[in-house]
C-alpha cells in the first residue's frame, strides 16, 4: 500500500514539473498561433500519458524500501512513538483518492445521461436546418441542428450521429452571428472533437486531486477552441460576426458534462485577442518556440523521473537463500565504511555492529537487521545500517541465475589514536 501511494505521489510530481515549465515555456516564448500551441499541449499530454512506461527499468530494491520507508514516516509523523501503523493512514488517503475518482466518473456518469435527456427535448429549427445544411455539405460534415432550452450556450454532442444544439436566444440574432455559431460548431463534428471533451473530462476524473493535471485539460481545451476561431474566421471572412457571437456567451455558463462548448470560463480575452490580431509571429517562429518548448519539457520531465521514480515495475523479490551447496557467494564490489555520531565519538565508544543482510539479485542489500548491537543510543547501529545500504555486490548465484542471499556483515568501529 505504501508502494502505491508512492507511485501515486511520484507520478504527481512529474506531471507537476512537465506542466509547470511547460506554462514558463510557452509564456517565455510567446507560443500563441493556434495549431502550434494545440500541438504542444497534445503533445504534453501524451508525455504525461507515457510517464510510467518511462521510470527506471533497473530497480533499486533498496532505495525503494528507504524511499517508501522515509514517505511513510513522513506520511504519519510520530507514529513510531505512539504504536501506530504508517500504513493505517496511507490506507486511508488512498481510499480518499479511490472515493474521489469513483465519485467524479459517477457525476460523469449522471452529466451523460442528464445530456441525454436534453437532447431528447430539443426541437429542430426549419431556419437553422437551411442555413446549416449548406455549410455542413461545404464542410463535408453530416450532424443535426436541434434548439433547446436548456443550455445557455451552444454545444456540440457526439462522434458518428452529431448533434448541435443551439440555445434558443440565438434565433433572435443576426443572420451573421448565426452563420458564424454555426460554422463553429460544424467545425468541431469535423474535427471530432467531442472525443477528446469527454478524455479530458476522464483525465480530470482520474487526476482530480491534481490541480496542475487539469491544467492540461484546460489547456488543451482553449487551443483547440483557438484552432476552431480561426477555421471560423477563415470560413466566414466576418471577424466582427464572430466576435458578438463570443461577446453574446461570455457570461459564466453553467458546466454542461459531456458537451464541447461554445465559449468557456476565464478565456474570452484571449480569444477576442486571437480575433483582432492578424497574427504577429511567422510559422517558422511558431514552430520553433514549440520544438524549444516541448524538448525543455522532456528535459525536466526526465529529471523528475530520475530524481522520483515510480516502482510500479517493481516485482515481488523471491525468498532470500542462505549460504549452502550449489550457490555462490556475492562478491563484494563496493565497500563503505560507517561514520562516527559526533556524540559516540565523545562518548568513545568502539566496537563492532553485526548485521544479517539480504543481497538482493540487483547486488543491492534490500534488508537489514542488527544481529549484535554496539549502540541505540548515540546512533552507531544506524550508522553501520546506513553504511550497509550503500555497499555493492557481484549477486550470488544459483544454476547461473543471480538469487538473493542471506550474509552477515561486520562493520566495526574504531577511534584513532
Amino acid at each position: 500500500m505504501t508502494a502505491l501511494l508512492w507511485n501515486i505521489a511520484a507520478y504527481s510530481i512529474q506531471i507537476a514539473a512537465l506542466v509547470v515549465i511547460a506554462c514558463a515555456a510557452t509564456s517565455l516564448l510567446r507560443l500563441r498561433m493556434p495549431r502550434h500551441a494545440l500541438r504542444f499541449w497534445q503533445s504534453v499530454m501524451a508525455i504525461s500519458l507515457l510517464i510510467p512506461l518511462a521510470q527506471p527499468r533497473a530497480v533499486n530494491v533498496a532505495e525503494f524500501q528507504r524511499l517508501t520507508e522515509s514517505f511513510a514516516a513522513a506520511a504519519t509523523p510520530g507514529a513510531g512513538a505512539h504504536g501506530g501503523s504508517p500504513l493505517d493512514v496511507v490506507t486511508i488517503v488512498l481510499l480518499i483518492v479511490a472515493a474521489g475518482i469513483a465519485l467524479r466518473l459517477l457525476w460523469l456518469g449522471l452529466g451523460l445521461m442528464r445530456l441525454r435527456s436534453i437532447m431528447a427535448r430539443a426541437e429542430s429549427d426549419q431556419a437553422l436546418d437551411s442555413m446549416s445544411r449548406e455549410m455542413a455539405q461545404s464542410l463535408g460534415v453530416n450532424a443535426a441542428i436541434r434548439v433547446t432550452d436548456d443550455l445557455e450556450g451552444p454545444a456540440t454532442v457526439g462522434l458518428r450521429h452529431a448533434l448541435v444544439l443551439i440555445p434558443r436566444p440565438v434565433l433572435a440574432m443576426s443572420p451573421a452571428v448565426q452563420r458564424a455559431i454555426l460554422c463553429h460548431e460544424l467545425l468541431h463534428v469535423k474535427r471530432r472533437d467531442w472525443l477528446a471533451t469527454i478524455g479530458e473530462e476522464i483525465w480530470r476524473s482520474l487526476l482530480w486531486f491534481h490541480p496542475l493535471a487539469r491544467v492540461i485539460a484546460s489547456r488543451l481545451s482553449l487551443a483547440r477552441e483557438m484552432v476552431v476561431d480561426e477555421a471560423t474566421i477563415l470560413i466566414t471572412r466576418d471577424r466582427r460576426a464572430y466576435a458578438e457571437a463570443l461577446l453574446a456567451f461570455s457570461n459564466p455558463q453553467p458546466h454542461v458534462i459531456g458537451v464541447t462548448p461554445f465559449i468557456g470560463r476565464r478565456t474570452l480575452s484571449q480569444r477576442i485577442s486571437l480575433i483582432a490580431e492578424e497574427g504577429s509571429m511567422s510559422r517558422r517562429r511558431a514552430l520553433a518556440s514549440a520544438a524549444i518548448a516541448l524538448a525543455a519539457c522532456i528535459a525536466i520531465t526526465a529529471a523528475a523521473v530520475d530524481r522520483f521514480p515510480m516502482f510500479a515495475a517493481l516485482q515481488a523479490q523471491s525468498k532470500p537463500y542462505r549460504p549452502g551447496p550449489g550457490i555462490s557467494l556475492p562478491t563484494v564490489v563496493k565497500e563503505v565504511k560507517p561514520s562516527y555520531t559526533a556524540a559516540a565519538m565523545q562518548a568513545k565508544i568502539q566496537g563492532s555492529v553485526w548485521l544479517e543482510c539480504v543481497v538482493n539479485e540487483q547486488g543491492d542489500i534490500s534488508e537489514t537487521t542488527v544481529t549484535k548491537s554496539l549502540d541505540t543510543e548515540y546512533g552507531l547501529d544506524q550508522a553501520a545500517i546506513d553504511a550497509a545500504r550503500k555497499w555493492k555486490f557481484k549477486p550470488a548465484q544459483k544454476d547461473g541465475k543471480p538469487v538473493a542471499l542471506i550474509i552477515t556483515l561486520e562493520l566495526t568501529f574504531t577511534l584513532k589514536k
